[in-house]
């Protein structure tokens, strides 16, 4: 399929790009919708609500609102989001600031002069989830839903279009631009200050990575770590060509999808003796490098703890018992694991599983569900609907 003939561009389709240039053609050019990831559908309710709070706080001009707050938790949601979201309510406040701004949409033309956000001159789009100015200084908050925090932040391309875009289109008179990600798993930040010497070169940067898009022909798969997430999978050959057709990537009929469960049975077996033949070549050869991805050796570090001894320990430096009784993890395995071992491992098993009851039936429970492979009985054998 032919390019559009006016492309515009992002920070999000130059990784895309830059990750994988068959998923860039696929998204882009040939318009294939994503398929969206659980931590994508995270993302982008924790930002919609977020910017809903904020532009009613700065509306009524008040710091925050706990109580619209609790009313907004979403009903439903994946799991990790009220919690999230209770946390982030909770904490901010928002601060001092002068002509801010919120899901700020900025856009610059091939001259890199600002323009309107969906105008046909449109070549560069960014969108900013919180900028505000204090004096001379730009603040720009970056809505973070990563499962890991940096220990520092680096001046990175990413980072420096939003400072850039703020300061061309918002702020053209403030000196310098802080940058705050907030990542809200956490309710930590982590900061970096731009000065105008960092900004200056973001527009010729741009400019030649684009120009490396817009000359290439071939946009050959590139595997590596972007693949579990890409959201293109089953348009990729890549993935086709090793494993299935698409028809069993994408299931659409019950012998489609039988097909699909009989192959993931056949990989969890063929799983377990690849690896244990794949890491018996790492440990005489060497790791491999898979794109972006290594595979081989990763040191760790393991504990032999007693929680006897460690559950002491930590009362006696202060933690409350209630905190410390919790940091056992005790489950239903690991009791069960326990009472097959030591003083009594002689007892017989209906005596353990008496214990047991005794046990679980004391505790809180909940039912919950997961799909996976189990042994049939008669009356549970699937028919044709």
């Amino acid at each position: 399929m032919a390019k559009p003939e006016s492309p515009s561009y992002s920070h999000s389709k130059l990784e895309i790009f830059d990750f994988c240039p068959f998923a860039y053609q696929k998204i882009y050019h040939d318009k294939i919708p994503r398929a969206e990831s659980e931590a994508l559908k995270i993302g982008s309710l924790l930002h919609r609500i977020i910017a809903d709070y904020l532009n009613r706080l700065i509306h009524y001009g008040t710091p925050t609102d706990w109580e619209w707050a609790q009313g907004a938790t979403p009903r439903e949601a994946p799991p990790d989001v009220p919690e999230i979201w209770e946390r982030f309510y909770s904490s901010f406040s928002l601060p001092p600031m002068e002509a801010p701004g919120v899901e700020r949409k900025l856009a610059f033309n091939r001259d890199w002069e600002a323009v309107e956000f969906f105008g046909p001159d449109a070549f560069f789009r960014a969108v900013v989830d919180l900028a505000f100015r204090q004096d001379a200084l730009a603040v720009v908050v970056d809505w973070k839903s990563n499962r890991a925090v940096p220990e520092t932040v680096e001046k990175n391309l990413q980072l420096r279009i939003y400072g850039w875009a703020v300061k061309t289109a918002l702020y053209p008179d403030v000196q310098e631009v802080l940058l705050r990600l907030h990542f809200l798993r956490y309710g930590a930040e982590r900061e970096i200050l731009l000065s105008p010497d960092d900004l200056v070169g973001v527009p010729q940067e741009l400019k030649e990575q684009i120009a490396i898009i817009e000359a290439e022909k071939h946009f050959n798969p590139r595997p590596g770590s972007f693949c579990s997430w890409c959201g293109v999978q089953t348009h990729c050959p890549v993935i086709s060509q090793a494993l299935v057709p698409i028809e069993v990537l994408a299931p659409a009929t019950r012998e489609q999808a039988t097909k699909a469960a009989t192959l993931l049975l056949a990989i969890g077996e063929m799983e377990k003796v690849l690896t244990a033949r794949l890491n018996d070549w790492v440990k005489e050869n060497g790791a491999l490098s898979i794109g972006d991805l290594i595979y081989g050796p990763v040191p760790s570090l393991r504990y032999d703890m007693i929680p006897q001894e460690v559950t002491a320990h930590l009362m006696e430096l202060g933690v409350p018992r209630e905190v410390a009784w919790a940091a056992l993890n005790i489950s239903k395995s690991s009791i069960s694991s326990a009472l097959s071992q030591g003083g009594y491992k002689g007892k017989r098993k209906p005596e353990r599983d008496a214990i047991m009851e005794q046990v679980l039936a004391e505790v809180p429970s909940k039912t919950t569900e997961s799909i996976k492979f189990y042994k049939q009985r008669a009356e549970c054998i699937p028919s044709e609907p």
